[in-house]
């Protein structure tokens, strides 16, 4: 089920109390990034995307909504990914550590390519991971994987969304933490990476867009792959 709606709302519309097994997102970073400036206008691709762009107490107080909404319906022992950079990380560890999330690990995402910056120019983001109730954890499926993913992140003229994550780093997580038939929410769904590989991996998904284009870009992914399933 994809939704236009504010995930806050929505979760509380409908979705139940310890009712999702995996949660992997990517929240806005409030950095207020519109994608890419290396186009022929010098203007970014794309405008700045909902909650990006807050006062740091309206993104705290915005970020608990979120938050207390996941850890409202992940079921316990369940696991939640949350995708951030190094400015916003320490806030967000602590966050989640106040709502109730057992912080478990940083995992950093080696994109390969370097990015923007200019003293030492920006070539990782970290990805939070975390339990509900450490005292009846899920392993993760594999003891080889390290807390450093490698992954290419998608060209700044081929992205569709201003912070698209790659589809085989969606698929990591949600190979790692969860089974077929099991259900995953994305509160954040953005262009839908995490859509196409839950549901390529046979599970159910649930995904929250607030903003109009990105939703119909997700839905339209996810429609293709039905079609050509």
């Amino acid at each position: 089920m994809l939704y236009n709606e504010d995930c806050v709302e929505g979760c509380k519309k409908y979705i139940a109390n310890d009712s999702v097994d995996l949660i992997v997102t990517d929240p806005p970073y409030n950095l207020g990034f519109g994608g890419t400036k290396q186009t022929k206008s010098k203007q970014p691709r794309f405008s700045i995307i909902a909650n990006d762009q807050l006062s740091h107490r309206d993104y705290q107080r915005f970020t608990f909504q979120w938050l207390h909404q996941a850890y409202r319906v992940l079921k316990p022992g369940r696991h939640i990914y949350v995708c951030i950079d190094w400015r916003m990380y320490p806030h967000m560890v602590l966050w989640m550590r106040r709502v109730g999330f057992i912080v478990k690990n940083c995992i950093v995402w080696d994109k390969e390519r370097m990015g923007m910056g200019w003293q030492y120019r920006y070539r990782h983001e970290f990805i939070i991971f975390a339990v509900k109730d450490a005292t009846r954890n899920r392993r993760v499926k594999t003891r080889t994987s390290t807390d450093v993913w490698r992954y290419p992140r998608i060209p700044g003229n081929k992205t569709v969304h201003p912070t698209e994550k790659p589809l085989d780093l969606m698929s990591k997580a949600i190979q790692e933490s969860s089974e077929e038939g099991e259900r995953v929410l994305d509160l954040f769904m953005g262009s839908g990476p995490a859509a196409v590989a839950a549901l390529t991996l046979n599970r159910e998904f649930t995904g929250f867009e607030v903003d109009l284009s990105h939703f119909d870009t997700a839905s339209k992914r996810v429609s293709e792959l039905s079609f050509n399933r």
